[in-house]
């Protein structure tokens, strides 16, 4: 039997209901997607980065009669990331001729106004500023760390207006041609790839437009299947609809990433241009603006610093492409593509920095959020001194090599007068990340004498350093029973001694037996005037120092000495500004006189006596030391800790040595810390 064919009104109802039931798939699927792709794309315009809050160092500041040596101004200018040329100087050089700078400056601006970029000849005499034009100025910070979100990215955003014009014309011509005439997706384009890729049997081009690029970058997207192609193009056609050419350009060049330092991504131009070259965008030469765009295609790949040969070519390939569609003139081309890389040497260095952030973070916990440092782009301006701090550093890493293996040291410089912290060093070792500094309690030994002495001026009548003090063997007994008996570092007693001869000699039996005067109570009392907190003692050998201090502790009692009698905390942090320039905080150095100026310069005088004829006389004998030095050692038990706290009327510096484990060591205040100190100072 034949078959029935269909009938045709029946195979048109079919057809009819296929035409109707296909649009309405596409629709029903491709509605809820553009909706969503809808949203996202105003999710990811709307989207607030975490700007991460900026530390500085303190400014170099220049004038006639400061001291300054052409080490520490070399130094500088290098960590700053000028270059040293042989002719006259551009913006970011600098000629050097024996002891004449000639420098042209790269400007910054400061919470009091501008400083802007010029020329700055100085000239340095024996350690001081002889003549300086203009008659003052002071050299941009460096930036030393930063405090991020979880996410690690960092990014400070800038306008497109601040952008050098060849720099935005340019990556134009190498990334996207057409970006002023499509409308986010250029299909041209993508033809043009497709058959290049197919020739080549490989990708040798992509057909992604700069918006296209923008999206992937800000959805971090890292497949290239169909479908996120297809929902990067929507996406990228829809942010055309909602954003102008310019803002388009300003968020690439905000949010584009540009490499990786360390754990931290560097996103955005301005910290591209720090990171790579370690000046501001606007200061960028045209050799240095291709080569950052030369970088965005493959920032791995072309990383000057691993591939220096392969990011020459590839900026020199960018500088042809400049030429070859008239953004800069063939001399310019020409000139450019002889240059070297030019990156900066000194990038973050942030091990050199993060014991004294360490201070930083915990002047600023009272004051800002976690969130605000984070998120909010401050900009912290501190007291760090990068010249002081790398010498500080290199005199903790050689302490194995004047001491020995088995010991740690920690170290820490501030302002002789004024406080001001200028560098923490909180190990030998640079990838401990135990801040001995700040966190390593020991007992401080006869560095408390100090303290003594001036407690007895204080508190007791008629007492000077010439009265008459025993230096004879002394039994006490304890409230628990136990029988005392402190013996001098000598084993020897000496009888009847002025007070004077037994604190620069550090006699600890003349010491307890003018303790018994003072009274535990009392002395507690005192210290606590001068800002230490000691836990209630019943035992007379807190006045031999067995109390434990952190060396940041130690180093601001010995501030009391420095500052002739001034309460000042030490402080890291000078002031904090806003992402808008405004001021938020700003340190202000308590000046409260807690002892007797006329006490303390007697006790100065015998610091000093202790640097010449005392237990410290190493650095005016055998180190010379020049200059008026004031100090005093510290050494406990077996040696356990080794201390010297000094200064002279500029510089104040404590540092410890010891062992971690609390062990015994061969080393004493004199021939332990004492060392590390006086190489510190003769290198300052």
């Amino acid at each position: 039997m034949a078959k029935k064919r269909p009938q045709p009104n029946r195979l048109k109802h079919w057809l009819r209901r296929l035409l109707w039931f296909i649009p309405g798939l596409l629709l029903g699927l491709c509605v809820p997607w553009y909706l969503y792709i809808d949203h996202v794309t105003e999710s990811m315009l709307d989207e607030q980065w975490d700007i991460p809050s900026v530390i500085y160092a303190r400014p170099l500041e220049l004038y006639l009669e400061k001291r300054l040596t052409t080490s520490a101004l070399q130094y500088e200018l290098d960590l700053l990331g000028y270059q040293a040329v042989s002719g006259t100087p551009k913006p970011g050089q600098y000629q050097r001729y024996k002891d004449q700078f000639d420098i042209y400056s790269k400007g910054f601006q400061f919470a009091d106004g501008a400083t802007h970029s010029r020329r700055v000849k100085v000239t340095i005499d024996r350690g001081r500023i002889s003549y300086l034009s203009p008659e003052i100025y002071r050299l941009e910070p460096k930036v030393i760390g930063q405090f991020f979100s979880s996410g690690l990215e960092s990014r400070q955003p800038v306008a497109i207006t601040s952008i050098p014009d060849s720099m935005v014309q340019g990556l134009q011509a190498v990334e996207d041609r057409q970006f002023k005439h499509h409308h986010g997706v250029s299909w041209v384009g993508i033809l043009r790839a497709a058959i290049k890729n197919l020739m080549a049997g490989r990708v040798v081009q992509g057909g992604s437009t700069l918006t296209q690029q923008l999206v992937k970058n800000k959805l971090a997207y890292h497949d290239n299947n169909l479908f996120r192609k297809l929902h990067e193009a929507l996406a990228a056609t829809l942010v055309e609809h909602k954003l102008s050419k310019q803002d388009i350009l300003q968020l690439y060049f905000n949010e584009i990433y540009w490499g990786q330092d360390g754990p931290v991504a560097i996103h955005g131009v301005v910290e591209a241009a720090q990171y790579y070259f370690a000046k501001p965008v606007e200061r960028l030469s045209i050799a240095e603006q291709a080569l950052l765009v030369g970088i965005i295609k493959g920032p791995s790949w072309y990383n000057p610093y691993k591939q220096p040969q392969r990011a020459t070519e590839r900026r020199n390939l960018v500088l042809k492409i400049w030429y070859d569609t008239g953004i800069i003139s063939q001399s310019l081309w020409q000139s450019a593509n002889r240059q070297p890389l030019g990156v900066s040497q000194h990038r973050r260095l942030k091990t050199d920095y993060e014991d004294y952030i360490d201070v930083v973070k915990r002047q600023l916990r009272s004051q800002f959020s976690r969130a605000d440092l984070s998120q909010k782009g401050l900009k912290i301006f501190t007291f760090l001194d990068p010249y002081v701090q790398f010498r500080t550093n290199q005199t903790a890493r050689q302490t194995s090599q004047w001491l020995s293996e088995d010991v740690e040291s920690a170290i820490i410089v501030s302002g002789a007068q004024n406080a001001q912290l200028m560098a923490v060093s909180g190990s030998k070792n640079t990838r401990s990340h135990y801040n001995r500094a700040l966190l390593a309690k020991r007992q401080i030994g006869s560095l408390i004498k100090p303290l003594v002495y001036l407690a007895a001026l204080e508190l007791l009548p008629d007492f000077d350093l010439e009265a008459p003090l025993s230096d004879t063997p002394i039994r006490m007994t304890t409230d628990d029973g136990t029988v005392w008996q402190p013996k001098n570092w000598d084993q020897q007693s000496l009888g009847e001694i002025s007070a004077r001869q037994a604190l620069v000699q550090s006699r600890n039996q003349a010491t307890v037996h003018l303790a018994q005067r003072i009274g535990l109570t009392p002395f507690i009392r005192f210290l606590s005037k001068l800002g230490l907190t000691i836990k209630r003692s019943n035992h007379y050998s807190l006045f031999l120092g067995a109390t434990e201090l952190t060396p940041f502790e130690v180093h601001h009692l010995f501030g009391v000495f420095a500052s002739r009698g001034v309460n000042a905390q030490v402080l890291a942090v000078n002031y904090v500004t806003g992402s808008d320039g405004r001021v938020l905080s700003e340190s202000r150095i308590k000046q409260n006189v807690i002892a007797d100026r006329q006490n303390i310069d007697v006790i100065n005088q015998a610091l000093h006596e202790t640097t010449t004829s005392g237990t410290a006389r190493k650095l005016t004998q055998q180190f010379r030391i020049p200059g008026i030095l004031f100090g005093k050692t510290g050494t406990t038990n077996a040696g356990r800790d080794s201390w010297f706290a000094g200064f002279d009327q500029h510089l104040q510096a404590t540092v410890w040595v010891g062992r971690d484990d609390n062990g015994a060591t061969r080393y004493t205040g004199s021939s332990g810390a004492l060392i590390l100190w006086a190489h510190l100072f003769l290198n300052l």
